[in-house]
């Protein structure tokens, strides 16, 4: 008989898999697209929430592929990582991009059908792990 103490459920490893590889990258592609298609305040904020999803990705990626530890911003990076489970980068990023739904000139109804579909499947898959 073995023991499934050590083997982590099907919830969990998709929500680490699409925390990690999947949901920043989307939002970064829906922000891009946003951003070339609206004007004002809509396109402005698309920009902060590519910043954001940036953000994300580099301190996924960028600080343990160069093994850049000992530098002073690998602690805002270990930061984003790790607050509420490595959530708070995507649910920051999210907000921001959810704003850009109520601005004047800023609907772009497929980009934000999307948005809401990947930010509700993701807290779905957080909710499933607690």
């Amino acid at each position: 008989m073995t023991s499934s103490f050590f083997e982590p459920s099907m919830n969990v490893l998709l929500f680490l898999m699409v925390k990690k590889f999947v949901y920043l990258e989307v939002l970064l592609i829906l922000a891009g697209v946003k951003a070339a298609l609206r004007i004002g305040a809509a396109r402005a904020l698309s920009f902060i929430t590519i910043g954001i999803c940036a953000a994300g990705i580099a301190a996924h990626f960028v600080v343990p592929y160069f093994q850049i530890y000992q530098q002073p911003w690998a602690g805002i990076a270990q930061f984003l990582i790790r607050t509420w489970d490595g959530m708070i980068t995507p649910l920051l990023a999210s907000f921001v991009f959810l704003y850009t739904m109520m601005q004047k000139h800023g609907r772009v109804m497929v980009v934000d059908g999307v948005h809401i579909v990947l930010i509700l499947g993701l807290l779905g898959l957080w909710v499933s792990t607690l």
